[in-house]
C-alpha cells in the first residue's frame, strides 16, 4: 500500500497553530454600546412648519450636549425624526415610521389635534410621548403614557379671564379663533371662565387658517360693540389679524394667545403694530427672560437656528433635559422613563417641571403687554 507523506499535514497543523495563536495575541477592542433612539414627529415642511423645524433645533442642541457630556452610561442619543406636515394622517405615518426604530420616548407636536390622532398609536405602544399642545383635552383621554410639557387653556384661561375682568375691568369680550382644535378649545375654556365672573362674549367669529381677510370678523366685533377682543391662532394668521384690527377695529384692548407672541419675536409684526397689546404665553418671551440658563441657551440657539427661540422651543428644550435626568437615574427603558415623568420634579432653564394627576408637567402661565419700542413687560402671572 502506497504511504501518504506526512510532511504536509504537520505544515498544516504548524500553520494552524500559528494562526491560532495570532487569533489568540490579538488585542480585544470593546463593542461600542448600543444608541439609545429618541423619536422625534413634528411638522418640519408646510404651513405649520413654524410649529416644527424651529423645535427639531432645540432637541438637537440638548441631545448634543447630552452626548457631549457622556450620553447616558457611555450609550449615545440617537434622533430619529419624521415629519407630520399639516395632516393628521401624515401625522400618523410620521409616527409609524419613528415606531419602527424601537425609540425609548418621543417628542411631538405642539399641536392638539396631532397629539389626539397619535395617542392611541404610543399608547398601545406603551412608548412616553412628551409634547407642549395647548389644547385641554389631550391629557384628559386616560393616556398613561403622555406628559404635557407647556400649559393648557383651562388653565390659562382662569388667569386671562380674571386679567380682563377684573384688570382691565372689561364688560364685553368678543372672541376670534381659528378653526382648529386649538381655537375652540381657547373660544370654550375662556367663555366657560368668563361666565363664572358674570361675563358673557358678545361676539364670537372664527376664520381658516388659510384665510387672509379678516374683516367681516373684525367688523363684527365692532358691530357688537366689544370692548377687548381676544384672538386664538397661529402664528401667520395671528399676524393678519392684528393687523387688520389695526387697521378698521374700534380702539379697544386686544389680546392674543402665544401665537401673537411668536409672530412678534418672529417678526411678522413690529413693536409699533403690537404697541399696547397682549399675549399669553407659558412664560415670558426667552429674549427678555432674566435667568442665567435661559440667557445661555438663547445664545446657543441663535448660533445654531439664526433666530431667537419663544417659549415652546425653550420647554422642548428642557423636556429632552428632564428625560436625560430620569434615564440616567432610572435608566432607558420605557416604562422607566414614563414612571421617571410621573414622579420627578426638575427644574429646567425655564422653571420647575412636575407632573400633576393628568401628566400636566408646567403649571405656569404670563400675561406680556408689548411696548411701542418693543418692551415686554409681565402685566399677570400664576
Amino acid at each position: 500500500m502506497k504511504q501518504l507523506s506526512r510532511l504536509p499535514l504537520l505544515s498544516l497543523l504548524s500553520a494552524s497553530m500559528m494562526f491560532g495563536a495570532s487569533i489568540a495575541a490579538a488585542p480585544v477592542y470593546a463593542q461600542a454600546k448600543p444608541k439609545i433612539v429618541l423619536g422625534v414627529v413634528l411638522p418640519l415642511t408646510g404651513v405649520l412648519a413654524p410649529y416644527g423645524k424651529p423645535n427639531l433645533d432645540a432637541i438637537t442642541l440638548a441631545v448634543d450636549e447630552a452626548n457631549k457630556g457622556g450620553g447616558i452610561d457611555g450609550r449615545q442619543i440617537e434622533i430619529v425624526a419624521e415629519d407630520t406636515q399639516a395632516s393628521n394622517t401624515t401625522a400618523i405615518n410620521a409616527l409609524n415610521k419613528v415606531l419602527q426604530s424601537q425609540p425609548v420616548a418621543i417628542i411631538g407636536p405642539g399641536l392638539g389635534t396631532q397629539i389626539l390622532a397619535m395617542l392611541p398609536l404610543t399608547e398601545k405602544a406603551r412608548v412616553p410621548l412628551i409634547a407642549g399642545p395647548s389644547t385641554r383635552k389631550v391629557t384628559q383621554q386616560d393616556a398613561k403614557y403622555f406628559f404635557r410639557s407647556s400649559s393648557h387653556d383651562e388653565a390659562d384661561k382662569v388667569v386671562l379671564a380674571k386679567f380682563i375682568a377684573q384688570d382691565l375691568k372689561k364688560k364685553k369680550v368678543g372672541i376670534l379663533h381659528v378653526m382648529a382644535e386649538w381655537g375652540y378649545s381657547g373660544r370654550d375654556y375662556l367663555t366657560q371662565e368668563l361666565k363664572k365672573l358674570g361675563l358673557e362674549p358678545v361676539a364670537v367669529a372664527s376664520y381658516q387658517a388659510t384665510d387672509k381677510d379678516m374683516t367681516a370678523q373684525i367688523t363684527a366685533m365692532n358691530s357688537a360693540g366689544a370692548d377687548v377682543v381676544y384672538t386664538q391662532g397661529y402664528p401667520v394668521d395671528e399676524a393678519l389679524v392684528v393687523k387688520k384690527f389695526n387697521q378698521i377695529g374700534n380702539k379697544v384692548d386686544y389680546v392674543a394667545s402665544a401665537s401673537l407672541c411668536k409672530a412678534f419675536l418672529r417678526e411678522l409684526v413690529s413693536a409699533a403694530e403690537m404697541a399696547g397689546k397682549y399675549c399669553q404665553a407659558p412664560d415670558v418671551l426667552p429674549t427678555h427672560n432674566d435667568r442665567p440658563a435661559v440667557k445661555a441657551f438663547v445664545e446657543s440657539y441663535k448660533k445654531k437656528a439664526g433666530f431667537a427661540p419663544d417659549m415652546y422651543i425653550a420647554q422642548d428644550y428642557d423636556a429632552v433635559g428632564m428625560l436625560v435626568a430620569i434615564m440616567k437615574e432610572k435608566g432607558a427603558e420605557r416604562d422607566a422613563i414614563r414612571d421617571g415623568f410621573k414622579s420627578k420634579s426638575y427644574d429646567g432653564i425655564l422653571g420647575n417641571y412636575k407632573a400633576d394627576a393628568e401628566g400636566n408637567l408646567w403649571q405656569s402661565s404670563v400675561i406680556m403687554k408689548i411696548e411701542g419700542n418693543g418692551d415686554v413687560k409681565v402685566v399677570a402671572r400664576k
